[in-house]
């Protein structure tokens, strides 16, 4: 019996569906943090965005990523002034934050769409299905939408570019399409200098679409693409000594030539096998079929030379080429690799589905299962209070004003602001921690401790990190054992946690790349001096390690 539904309205449906629910995830409780911005990227984000003031002041002095996304987050908040009246929209950085993070959702939500529109354009309806699903249940995909970072922006972009590349490789004799990828190339580039490098997926389709014909086209892609640049990050030029200067910056770290406190946690990592064993955090189980299918699709299209699996493998295989040897492996660099190991897990589980086995039915069925199992983990996350938010409430409850409390230095002091209640209530120092080891240390930790109240370690950002280093650390290692294990005179009273959950049960991730947990729900620890050691007795019982120090 022929079906009253006709079958392209039912996949339009499914395609509605499966988008409605990934918008949802991305656009759940923005302000998971009640306008704190506990990530370092939205403070610099929002305070270049506070220096903005058209058309008289346009350098955001502030060159991590583009100008263009500065720019267009200040149109935004100009435009919530206008309508609400609250001139806080373009000058508290919570509010910017918010603005932010609706365009990350936005666009995070349309490459939903861009991601199908895709698989259906190299493969085939139900690849380009299942690859949807996929991204609308990516959990870092997720998480990305909910920061004011560029990075869903990125990919939406990236996405969008292959989309043309191929469309250029098919019709190169369409201007149009290439003005188009020079855009969008340039919009890309103008969102982070990194992007760049999306330009070798354009150059694939000009060497496979009769390159001697194409010269003019290219050069007005080109043009384009370095007109769009300037336009919309013209300090790149006018401020060229802070531009270079940051981009220096960003190399030294990048290499590990520049040495930095948030970028010790990978002295001790292996390059290619630490991004790849962070893949089960940022797909779930489904990361396995990506990079099998990664590797399915680079034999095959070695065997067929077919132009579209050409322009659809060259970014992925050169950029994690690259990016797999840095030092610093922060996990959202792999984020512009998240499509196209999606679209490779479709591939391969549409592959599997068709060969009408129940074994590989059964597996298809688990894949996609543990993708969504593991993307409601972690939006729990979202669904409930941060765990900063949590514990300063709990500070303000149970610790009397004037107490002296120590915080970590290189990490979110707590507690934060919240109602009538103000940190300034307490007395509060850093530790400085990631100072070098030496006798001095020593003693330091002994005075800090022994005149203090109360210890707030806020995340596992540095002992997390510390306690691996014996070789740089070694007393700062023995400090944290024995502080947890209460031999330093303080006790924990209280600890606060928000650990992705299913059905109940936690999904402890604090073995994953420590950014994917430290800015949205981060483990909190508050510890009492309940013992009160003398400042002698406490240098005694770190003594044995820090002898020998220089």
């Amino acid at each position: 019996m022929k079906s009253l539904i006709p079958k392209q309205k039912i996949r339009l449906l499914l395609l509605g569906l499966i988008t409605l629910g990934g918008g949802l995830n991305r656009f759940y409780n923005l302000n998971w943090d009640e306008g704190h911005f506990f990530h370092p990227d939205e403070r610099n984000i929002a305070w270049a965005v506070t220096r903005i003031h058209f058309f008289d002041q346009l350098n955001p002095q502030f060159f991590a990523y583009g100008s263009w996304p500065i720019y267009l987050y200040r149109i935004f908040g100009e435009i919530a002034k206008a309508v609400s009246g609250d001139a806080g929209w373009v000058s508290d950085w919570g509010k910017i934050n918010l603005l932010g993070r609706f365009n990350s959702a936005l666009v995070s939500t349309v490459t939903i769409v861009l991601i199908y529109w895709l698989g259906k354009k190299i493969w085939n309806i139900n690849v380009a299905l299942v690859a949807a699903f996929l991204t609308a249940y990516s959990p870092f995909l997720i998480q990305l939408a909910h920061f004011s970072i560029m990075e869903s922006l990125l990919n939406f972009w990236l996405v969008l570019l292959v989309i043309i590349s191929i469309l250029i490789k098919e019709k190169p004799g369409r201007t149009r399409y290439w003005l188009l990828g020079g855009l969008v190339l340039g919009m890309a580039a103008a969102t982070k200098i990194s992007a760049v490098s999306f330009a070798i997926i354009p150059a694939a389709a000009f060497f496979l679409s009769q390159p001697g014909k194409q010269v003019k086209r290219v050069v007005l892609a080109g043009l384009t693409t370095v007109g769009v640049f300037v336009l919309t990050s013209p300090f790149v030029f006018l401020d060229k000594t802070k531009f270079l200067e940051s981009m220096r910056y960003e190399s030294g770290v990048v290499w590990g030539k520049l040495a930095v406190p948030y970028t010790l946690q990978f002295d001790k990592t292996w390059p290619y096998v630490y991004q790849l064993a962070n893949l089960i955090w940022l797909m779930g189980p489904v990361c396995v079929a990506a990079v099998l299918g990664i590797v399915y699709l680079a034999i095959k299209t070695g065997r067929t030379k077919r132009g579209e699996l050409v322009i659809f493998l060259i970014f992925p295989l050169v950029y994690f080429g690259y990016i797999g040897s840095w030092h610093t492996k922060f996990v959202r660099y792999t984020s512009p690799l998240l499509p196209f190991f999606i679209l490779a897990a479709a591939v391969l589980i549409c592959q599997a589905a068709g060969k009408k086995k129940a074994v590989a039915t059964g597996l298809v069925i688990v894949l996609l299962g543990s993708s969504l199992g593991w993307t409601l983990a972690f939006s729990s996350v979202y669904r409930k209070e941060s765990s900063r938010i949590t514990a300063s409430e709990w500070i303000y409850e149970n610790i009397t004003g004037n107490s002296k409390i120590l915080t970590e230095h290189w990490d979110d002091g707590l507690p934060v602001a919240i109602g009538n209640h103000r940190p300034s209530l307490y007395r509060i120092e850093a530790l400085t921690v990631y100072e070098a080891d030496n006798e001095d240390k020593t003693a330091y930790y002994a005075d800090k401790l022994a005149g203090a109240e109360y210890m707030i370690i806020n995340s596992r950002r540095l002992y997390g990190t510390l306690m691996h280093l014996p070789e740089k650390y070694p007393l700062t290692g023995h400090y944290y054992r024995l502080l947890f294990a209460g031999q330093l005179g303080y006790q924990k009273v209280a600890e606060f946690s928000s650990y992705p959950s299913f059905f109940g049960l936690d999904i402890n991730d604090d073995f994953f790349e420590e950014t994917v947990q430290v800015y949205d729900h981060p483990r909190v620890m508050i510890l009492k001096n309940v013992q009160r050691l003398s400042q002698e007795e406490i240098a005694q019982r770190l003594g044995d390690v820090s002898v020998g120090l220089n």
